[in-house]
């Protein structure tokens, strides 16, 4: 989700997107781990020797093929496995842990058809047939023409500073220093939240899998120290907030080559944002989506996205008329995926924003990790897997003329900074448990912008 200023805390990553490293996790549970000391790469060569000595030792291809699962050769992983069902008496967890290879490899209708086997063996009991259930659910709906998924949030934050107040105790006001009014000083406050996402795609059935892929993220955020919808100069107290996200583009494979993992989106973007009740701000636009599965492990995510600003006049926006403008931005993210459950990912992010005046220009730089982990509950089989995910971030923001009603010599410079942690504890196969510290701290050459904020948000999510 995007995250507007003073408004939402970034949210976790979709609940689908952990069901493939779920999937990984639970087929983990059957792989034999590697021999201590040795690198993968020997391991894999010498369990395809001891192959080659025995070809009818099942239990050496099992091997084999669990190392290249672990060495992340899926489809090598798939080629092995395969070769168990050969035996009319394979296990069904062979059936299943093939399925969560294909499901990697995003050819559903295989998953679905193994997953289908695996179920009507009795032998597939305990966690492994509810996982089962699980992963065949989603499977069908990714193999269905049209599909729509999301989730539904409602939470509770408190924050040290939601108002983005300086920290400092005097100001620049036309390059003098003068005291802060206590006013304006920051001040705690907690809201709560509602936030719902939705994802549809349909499916064209076109040779290069074109898909019309359309998004809706909205969120209206209400805070305990802010009520009605009365506007006025220099509001002290937060603003309570409606925003509302559109998206809608065709997804499709630009090249032949059926192995390709490169796909584009082009599409649209609307966007309406309300402030006490009020219109505040509009957006329309367009953007570009590449993504590119560089191998089962290693994804790249990048865009581009122009978005025209256009502010309501209001009695605490003076300068509406001259404040809209264009808004450019380039993203590029890599994600690696380190283990079982395991991901790290690094994003960076180049912003350039425009407006009729000078001092509100500015052009912005920023890099982003993040690193998740999906492991077994500590609470034992009460509850599903755990997410956990860490993040920190940098930016730095340069506007290209000083603002006179600051300091009419110097051009602001800021420096933000982010660190967080979050994590989300399924308590039912569509209610989770979701926990997010962070804390904000802005560094500028102006004591005016220099704030630090942290925010602590509890909810519960519902999955659609």
């Amino acid at each position: 989700m995007r995250q507007t200023k003073d408004t939402a805390l970034p949210l976790p990553k979709p609940t689908h997107w952990f069901v493939a490293l779920l999937g990984t996790v639970a087929s983990a549970s059957a792989i034999a781990q590697g021999t201590p000391g040795l690198p993968m790469e020997r391991q894999v060569d010498d369990a395809f020797r001891q192959v080659l000595e025995s070809p009818g030792d099942l239990g050496r291809t099992a091997r084999y093929a669990q190392l290249l699962v672990q060495a992340g050769n899926y489809e090598g992983g798939v080629a092995a496995l395969e070769s168990l069902l050969l035996d009319p008496n394979a296990a069904p967890t062979v059936r299943l842990e093939l399925a969560v290879l294909y499901y990697r490899l995003a050819s559903y209708a295989m998953a679905e058809a193994l997953l289908n086997n695996a179920l009507q063996d009795a032998r597939l009991v305990g966690e492994q047939r509810q996982f089962a259930e699980n992963l065949l659910r989603d499977t069908r709906k990714r193999n269905q023409v049209s599909r729509l998924d999301g989730q539904v949030i409602l939470g509770l934050r408190a924050q040290t500073n939601p108002a983005s107040r300086t920290s400092e105790s005097q100001v620049l006001a036309a390059g003098t220093l003068v005291p802060v009014d206590p006013a304006y000083r920051p001040k705690s406050d907690t809201d709560v939240q509602v936030t719902l996402q939705l994802n549809h795609e349909y499916d064209l059935s076109t040779q290069n899998e074109a898909t019309v892929v359309s998004s809706l993220v909205a969120q209206v955020i209400k805070y305990s120290s802010s009520s009605g919808s009365r506007l006025q100069p220099n509001q002290v107290d937060p603003y309570n907030l409606a925003l509302a996200e559109v998206t809608s583009g065709v997804r499709f494979k630009p090249l032949r080559d059926a192995s390709s993992g490169l796909t584009l989106r082009p599409h649209v973007i609307a966007a309406a944002l309300t402030l006490q009740g009020k219109d505040f701000l509009t957006i329309g636009g367009l953007g570009l989506d590449v993504n590119n599965r560089i191998s089962e492990r290693l994804l790249l995510e990048a865009g581009f996205e122009h978005r025209q600003y256009s502010f309501a006049t209001r009695i605490d926006v003076p300068d509406a008329d001259v404040l809209g403008g264009p808004d450019n931005l380039l993203r590029a993210r890599l994600s690696r995926e380190l283990g079982p459950g395991r991901v790290l990912s690094g994003e960076l992010r180049v912003r350039a924003h425009r407006t009729d005046r000078a001092d509100f220009d500015y052009d912005a730089y920023e890099a982003r990790v993040t690193y998740s982990a999906t492991y077994a509950s500590p609470l034992g089989k009460a509850t599903g897997p755990w997410t956990t995910w860490v993040w920190g971030s940098a930016q730095s923001r340069d506007y290209a003329a000083p603002d006179p009603a600051v300091d009419a010599l110097k051009e602001r410079s800021d420096t933000d900074w982010r660190l967080g942690v979050g994590n989300t504890v399924p308590l039912t196969d569509k209610w989770s448990l979701l926990m997010q510290l962070e804390h904000a701290r802005t560094r500028s050459n102006l004591p005016n912008h220099r704030l630090k904020n942290t925010s602590l948000l509890l909810a519960v999510s519902y999955r659609l």
